[in-house]
């Protein structure tokens, strides 16, 4: 056997084998992640096409071959949630689909409805955004110095903005179990995402969070009358809750 040919055996048998494990791996991710929904009363779906269309922010609508795997639906604190695994490619329609880019991925957790209208983004302040607000990237300043130095805030609307952004939400995005992560507000959907798989050691404390920014928000899309949004058990902040 020539040492050309027996170069390219060895180049596809690591080939094969890389693929091979990958797959292996990742069934396993997904048996520990049905395993851990059985055990705390959550369903676990698997695939979800619906949901990898259903939002349109960042990290959705980008990129290729778009998924929802791992998908868990749970109630938590009187709110339906839905927790996935979202991936795709870096690329775009039309593009040489030939040379796929990069996998991507990111955990999101959510409230299981459909997006709507007002929407609030809130993503953590780094180098990036702060080199879109010197190029005049809106940015909804609430006059809470920690706040306003940790995250760019968008919006469709102002004015819902500053109403949600109370003393309380504020206070609550602040905690660590926001820390890397990315909240959007559209309208009756709420999304708390950072990149990574699912980690269900950490699922639970992140969808009473989203249930949280819930109790605050939701109400105030329903008109002035329900202005002061609604409390928080167990999260008291003195003349608020």
């Amino acid at each position: 056997m020539g040492t050309f040919v027996a170069l390219v055996l060895l180049v596809v048998g690591v080939v094969v084998f890389t693929v091979a494990a990958a797959r292996v791996m990742k069934r396993g991710r997904s048996q520990d992640v049905a395993q851990w929904a059985e055990a705390n009363g959550w369903e676990y779906i698997g695939l979800d096409p619906a949901l990898a269309q259903r939002w349109s922010g960042r990290p959705f609508g980008i990129g290729l071959d778009r998924e929802a795997r791992d998908v868990l639906r749970g109630r938590v604190d009187g709110y339906e949630v839905v927790s996935f695994t979202y991936t795709w490619r870096a690329g775009s329609p039309g593009a040489d689909t030939r040379r796929p880019g990069l996998r991507r991925t990111a955990h999101v957790v959510a409230l299981d409805a459909l997006p709507g209208e007002p929407v609030v983004d809130l993503s953590p302040e780094g180098l990036r955004e702060k080199w879109q607000k010197l190029f005049g990237a809106q940015d909804v300043q609430i006059d809470n110095p920690a706040f306003d130095g940790q995250w760019l805030v968008r919006t469709s609307d102002e004015v819902f903005a500053r109403r949600a952004l109370d003393a309380r939400l504020a206070n609550i995005v602040m905690l660590p179990d926001f820390h890397g992560s990315r909240l959007r507000i559209e309208g009756p959907s709420v999304l708390l995402w950072r990149p990574g798989r699912t980690d269900v050691t950490t699922l639970t404390e992140r969808a009473k969070r989203v249930a949280d920014v819930a109790r605050i928000v939701l109400p105030l899309e329903k008109g002035p009358r329900f202005e002061t949004g609604g409390k928080i058990d167990g999260f008291g902040i003195p003349g608020l809750t």
